[in-house]
């Protein structure tokens, strides 16, 4: 059968592939049937893959050049040829505005990097194992965000990851690799961002419950992985936990010394007004009933605590 070549290359982002699978075609003089038969492959599927307008599956695109006796240099050709078409037609790599790898300097600068380097490998599926042999494994959601620009890679190893299943050779890894290290090693070291803060930040306890009035000198206190979970806390899941938290080492303290030791009355308050609420919450339409002693115990985790002190009254 005769193949007219596919035009309109700058229309359709498959067209060069299309052109190149033709040429093959038709220098191993196979017609359409045959080519369908020596591929394992419906006639249908070699007419999509000539037509220009979708891609062919990888398996496809080997099984055609294989069955026109394409060498290794022609099957490289033809993946070279589809990673193009994939990449011009997402049509977002012009969006990333992203530097060249040794100019990395910021996050956002890394982030907008390896988002454009998948875009340049033609958005390879980076959960194929198959991609990155022996490497660390890239769960689906992180490799989302990864391109998304939502997050960096959590490891170094997910990032040679990242970079190996979208087809950067191991010489040209090395400036994403330090340009990670240095960056996270300065995201470890340095304050939040101010919103950040203000959506985290943990509430004063005033004289009156035993706190201070003044800025809260304990904040250096907290890691810096618990600094990271308090910014996507609500201020009232900050509350709970705190609550319970310290309900449980008063009472752990207190069973180690052979003591009672006594929960604060302001703690105490706070644990069953929070749970009143939760209850409240709990059963929409009901007015919140006080709850009994044992609940707010139990609530807290303190099961055996003989000086859980009274509802504040």
């Amino acid at each position: 059968m005769t193949r007219s070549p596919v035009g309109g290359a700058a229309e359709r982002p498959f067209a060069h592939l299309a052109e190149y699978l033709i040429a093959l075609c038709r220098a191993a003089r196979l017609p359409q049937r045959a080519l369908a038969r020596a591929a394992n492959v419906s006639r249908g599927t070699v007419q999509r893959a000539e037509s220009g307008t979708a891609p062919p599956s990888l398996a496809v695109l080997d099984a055609y050049v294989r069955a026109c006796s394409g060498s290794p240099a022609e099957h490289a050709r033809a993946r070279l040829l589809r990673t193009r078409g994939r990449t011009a037609q997402r049509d977002r790599l012009r969006h990333l505005d992203a530097p060249a790898s040794p100019l990395i300097h910021t996050e956002d600068d890394l982030g907008a990097a390896l988002a454009a380097a998948y875009e340049r490998a033609g958005a390879p599926s980076l959960s194929d194992a198959r991609l990155t042999p022996g490497r660390s494994p890239l769960p689906r959601t992180t490799a989302w965000r990864i391109v998304k620009r939502r997050k960096l890679p959590p490891t170094a190893e997910q990032l040679v990851t990242f970079l190996t299943a979208c087809g950067i050779s191991p010489a040209e890894q090395r400036p994403y690799i330090d340009a990670y290290h240095r960056i996270t090693a300065d995201r470890g070291t340095r304050p939040l961002p101010p919103s950040r803060r203000r959506a985290g930040r943990l509430q004063r306890i005033p004289l009156s419950h035993g706190g201070t009035d003044g800025p809260p000198a304990f904040t250096d206190k907290i890691s810096p992985p618990f600094q990271n979970l308090l910014t996507v806390l609500s201020p009232e899941d900050v509350e709970a936990v705190l609550t319970a938290g310290t309900a449980r080492l008063f009472e752990e303290r207190g069973r180690l010394n052979g003591t009672a030791t006594a929960v604060p009355e302001w703690l105490a308050t706070t644990a069953l007004v929070g749970h009143r609420r939760r209850s409240h919450d709990d059963l929409p339409g009901q007015a919140p009933s006080a709850p009994s002693r044992t609940a707010a115990q139990a609530d807290l985790g303190l099961h055996h605590s003989p000086a859980w002190p009274g509802p504040h009254r």
